[in-house]
């Protein structure tokens, strides 16, 4: 795909998980998301057959939407709704598919997804 875009913003893979388009027509750019958390039964990617713990308020989580990642401290997690501040700031829509991930033993584990709110 062709752009117009100056090569020297996009050498090293600089723009990777970033979004481009044109001004008011992409949604916010986020620096505290609020999501609608679904958990796994288990935790993926381990041997053992650990269940997943609720999320915790003070708990840093590592957030996958489309290509962008950023980790995210709780400030409130209720029943099924999570709120966090964002270390990087998102450009995500409401609606949109978020896979969320925990630190467990030493690496990032899949532990369930949420809905961007």
């Amino acid at each position: 795909m062709g752009t117009m875009l100056d090569p020297s913003l996009t050498k090293a893979d600089g723009l990777v998980g970033n979004v481009v388009g044109k001004p008011g027509h992409l949604p916010p750019v986020l620096d505290s998301l609020s999501i609608e958390v679904n958990l796994l039964d288990r935790i993926m990617g381990i041997e053992e057959m650990k269940v997943v713990e609720k999320i915790r308020t003070n708990e840093v989580l590592v957030l996958n939407m489309n290509a962008a990642v950023s980790a995210g401290l709780v400030k409130s997690a209720r029943q099924d709704i999570v709120e966090l501040a964002l270390r990087r700031p998102i450009c995500v829509e409401p609606g949109n598919r978020i896979a969320i991930s925990r630190m467990i033993g030493d690496s990032w584990r899949l532990i369930g997804y949420g809905i961007a709110k």
